[in-house]
């Protein structure tokens, strides 16, 4: 009976007091989440290499898929905005959304970020790129 009077009186008092923290807490918090928010955006530029290169890696339209020409296998490209890029190639410059590339082998669509094809295990070369980087 004694630990339910203590939490009812812990609860009835001393309000001040924790108005008083909450903002410092929430300060603290919202500082936390801008710091998070900064390192996520700075992973994200280490992974797509904006420093590693001189400049933009140069990208080809591709031809529509209503031509029927297939796309060059081992090739990464967007697929929403048509255009191809240089082997090593992972992120598109104009909308930055992951690159993809079909398997030399087998043709599976894979991510360019893949080092091996998920269905035949075919060694996509990634490796081999970020290495002469």
């Amino acid at each position: 009976m004694e630990l339910v009077h203590d939490i009812a009186d812990w609860i009835a008092s001393g309000w001040g007091d924790r108005l008083g923290l909450f903002f410092p807490i929430v300060a603290i918090g919202l500082v936390g989440l801008y710091v998070l928010w900064l390192v996520i955006g700075y992973l994200r530029v280490s992974q797509v290499g904006l420093g590693d290169s001189g400049g933009p890696r140069e990208a080809v339209a591709l031809p529509p898929a209503s031509e029927g020409v297939e796309r060059p296998r081992g090739v990464p490209y967007c697929a929403f905005d048509g255009l191809q890029y240089p082997a090593g190639a992972r992120f598109c410059t104009s909308c930055e959304r992951d690159l993809l590339l079909e398997c030399v082998n087998c043709g599976a669509t894979l991510s360019a970020g893949d080092a091996s094809c998920y269905r035949c295990g075919t060694r996509t070369g990634v490796a081999d790129v970020d290495l002469l980087d």
